[in-house]
């Protein structure tokens, strides 16, 4: 089978319902496709970038738990990774 390369942004989705944050999971366009294609066995490869911080290391986690290879991925010593932020209501 053929390997999947995605390239794309590594986020990290909080979501709120109401005024209290209740997850916080990686997400980004190419990154939610390549999670789902591993996760059915697809060979994958994800090339992104991070920053050195505690949201970085949350996204690598989450890579290495979920079998993402992480040797693709450049961590920036001095970089801040982006964090997105998701308000639920109750409709």
């Amino acid at each position: 089978m053929r390997k999947v390369i995605g390239i794309g942004e590594t986020i990290l989705d909080i979501i709120f319902r109401g005024e209290q944050p209740t997850a916080a999971v990686p997400g980004g366009s190419v990154f939610n496709g390549i999670v789902s294609l591993g996760r059915i066995g697809v060979p994958i490869c994800f090339i992104s970038e991070t920053g050195n911080d505690h949201v970085g290391n949350i996204i690598l986690n989450f890579m290495r738990e979920n079998n993402i290879p992480t040797d693709h991925v450049n961590v920036f010593p001095d970089g801040k990774s982006p964090v997105s932020l998701a308000f639920l209501n109750n409709r």
